[in-house]
């Protein structure tokens, strides 16, 4: 009996120290769980917060649709011939003497006003002060003044008779080009367009030489003028510093050699950054101004505004309205300048250089295009990112925060340090003892 309980004894020791292990190891097994699980939870919720910021940032730059610009220098195989725009001084057409029969009174007050400030005498006489019209004419900036005085009609009789334009060249073909007539207040513009037919003429050009013959353009101005080379179907550019200035004397030979350099701009429409237009920018913003000046103040012509021949009645007068300061003028602006605040989408401009050679001679004139030597440049927007570079970035994206051999080893646990089990503690069992009965 006695040995029977000894075993009991040693049978629930054992049973007490099986269980003591079973339940540490299970704890050990939980907290080893837990640990593994806080470690991939905090890097996946790293990895995704990450990945969130990042495809945020790449989206909202492709939605703002940046462009690029590149510069294309372009050497041209062919040259076209431009139109060719020429300025004269109203005032060196004008008759001054029938604007003294119109306009005595207020010729008499400029002529004293100008006379004053350049020391001279007035003499007041049938056939109108010499000293006056020579002093009108010396200076072109008097055109301002004397431009107060004109209507439209003036401005639109002013003879031009003289200055006759034609093609010159060795070949037969004549009458390739015609003429439009424009003006300001101070100023008349000439535009000379010439035509194969309906189509720009053409010359070919070989490593910088042109392989047809010159192109040129006679006329009988002796008076100072402006000339340019302008694009097709542009406006009328009344600045005086994009022309090439010529002076010429009587009896004077006298030829003016000009090139061009195209310069084309080309943006991008909605929805890019640049929101450009398709429409005549300067044109729009011309028209306008003309619309709603007139409207304001009728009968009226702003001073500088160019107007082709026959476009208003004969009797609308002009007003310099630059030096009027109120809100009506200040709102038209403001409207008008809101009206092309857009870009214009394609925009093609020449600058004119060129050179004057002058000869006693029988008064020839000559406004001859010479061979384009340099390159054009076309100034081109791009996308700065496309819907396909976008999937590749979110692609790119997605691999490196989500990669597929990370997120293996985010599953295995391969990169997270190996907790190594701890080994089977020993179980010391009580040894059979022998015993013996005392009898």
């Amino acid at each position: 009996m006695v040995k029977n309980t000894i075993e009991f004894i040693k049978l629930t020791f054992r049973l007490q120290l099986l269980l003591e292990f079973a339940w540490s190891e299970i704890s050990f097994q939980i907290a080893v769980s837990m640990i593994f699980l806080d470690r991939r939870v905090l890097i996946l919720t790293f990895c995704s917060f990450g990945c969130s910021i990042h495809l945020f940032t790449v989206v909202n730059e492709f939605l703002k649709f940046p462009v690029r610009t590149d510069i294309i220098y372009d050497y041209p195989e062919k040259m076209i011939v431009p139109e060719v725009d020429i300025i004269l001084n109203n005032i060196d057409l004008l008759n001054l003497t029938e604007l003294y029969l119109k306009q005595s009174e207020k010729m008499t007050h400029l002529c004293e006003y100008l006379m004053q400030k350049s020391n001279l005498t007035f003499n007041l006489d049938e056939n109108f002060n010499s000293n006056c019209t020579k002093i009108l004419k010396s200076y072109h900036e008097n055109g301002h003044f004397v431009g107060n005085m004109l209507t439209v009609g003036d401005v639109e009789n002013l003879k031009i008779d003289s200055l006759i334009f034609k093609y010159k060249s060795t070949s037969n073909r004549d009458k390739l080009c015609s003429i439009k007539r424009y003006f300001n207040a101070v100023k008349t513009f000439i535009r000379v367009s010439c035509r194969e037919g309906s189509k720009p003429i053409e010359r070919t050009l070989v490593r910088n030489i042109v392989a047809d013959n010159r192109f040129c353009i006679k006329h009988n101005i002796y008076h100072h003028f402006e000339v340019r080379f302008a694009h097709i179907n542009s406006s009328i550019n009344p600045e005086i510093s994009d022309y090439i200035e010529v002076a010429r004397e009587a009896r004077e030979n006298i030829f003016t050699f000009l090139r061009y350099r195209e310069i084309a701009v080309e943006n991008s429409e909605w929805p890019y950054q640049t929101n450009c237009r398709h429409y005549r920018k300067s044109q729009i913003f011309r028209q306008c101004l003309r619309e709603k000046i007139s409207h304001s103040y009728p009968g009226i012509i702003h001073f500088d505004d160019v107007l082709e021949v026959g476009q208003f009645p004969s009797d609308f007068k002009f007003d310099d309205l630059q030096s009027r300061e109120n809100e009506t003028l200040s709102q038209i602006r403001r409207e008008c300048t809101e009206l092309v605040k857009q870009s214009q989408c394609i925009e093609k401009t020449y600058q004119t250089q060129g050179r004057t050679c002058k000869e006693g001679g029988t008064g020839k004139g000559l406004i001859c295009l010479e061979n384009q030597v340099e390159f054009n440049i076309i100034l081109k927007t791009y996308p700065k990112s496309t819907f396909t570079e976008l999937l590749i970035y979110i692609s790119s994206i997605l691999g490196i925060w989500f990669g597929i051999s990370i997120y293996g080893k985010l599953i295995d646990g391969f990169i997270l340090p190996t907790i190594s089990h701890r080994p089977t503690p020993k179980v010391n069992v009580i040894p059979n003892v022998e015993t013996t009965d005392n009898q």
